[in-house]
């Protein structure tokens, strides 16, 4: 895999990617600003089939990373980790798009800068977080009987259906992978978009990175 540098000499003459960046989704009408990009971190999930050791052996693989970087690894292969010196929009939109080439990769998603860093229960989980989010996300049909729209609309966007709310029952909760037309939370837009559901929502994730 070639990944870029931090010294501008190198990468000068290498095609960039455009910023593919998006840190909002619609809920109920206004839009939910997740905040300014991250330019050191990002979140990647790894798949849950790979041992801990592996994914740590792949880790280590990328000189994108910073190797001194003490993260953590957590239990469904979740892991925020940290960049060698910060990265521009370009350059981390390269860096998903060449870290998703990989089998043993599920996704891997910006990261944004965030003031709070708590646990749902307000308690303090580090110094510094910052938001993300996974490949999970909602979406509220306007008729539970009737599923026409929301089967084309996830044909249409290579994404999956994965339950439907025992609770909620115009809730149904969807999956983007490697192979949708777009991340999770650029699927909630175009599911909201669509003018077909009544609301979507993106499954948000806080990271202590410090």
């Amino acid at each position: 895999m070639l990944f870029l540098s931090c010294h501008k000499e190198t990468t000068e003459n290498i095609p960039r990617s455009s910023c593919n960046f998006t840190n909002f989704w619609y809920y109920l009408g206004p839009n939910n600003n997740l905040g300014e990009l991250s330019n050191n971190y990002i979140v990647v999930s790894f798949d849950t089939t790979y041992s801990d050791i592996a994914i740590r052996k792949f880790i280590s693989s990328v000189s994108d990373f910073d190797q001194n970087y003490r993260y953590t690894l957590y239990r469904n292969k979740f892991v925020a980790l940290k960049f060698s010196c910060p990265k521009t929009c370009e350059e981390i939109t390269d860096i998903i798009f060449n870290l998703q080439k990989n089998q043993i990769i599920e996704f891997a998603s910006y990261t944004m800068k965030t003031n709070f860093c708590q646990s749902p229960i307000i308690v303090p989980i580090g110094n510094l977080c910052v938001n993300s989010y996974s490949n999970y996300f909602g979406v509220e049909v306007l008729d539970e009987n009737n599923l026409t729209d929301l089967h084309k609309i996830i044909a249409d966007t290579k994404t999956e259906f994965v339950e439907q709310d025992p609770f909620m029952k115009k809730w149904f909760l969807l999956r983007a992978t490697k192979n949708s037309k777009g991340d999770a939370l650029k699927m909630v837009n175009y599911f909201y978009d669509s003018k077909l559901f009544t609301n979507t929502e993106p499954d948000i994730l806080t990271f202590p990175v410090e």
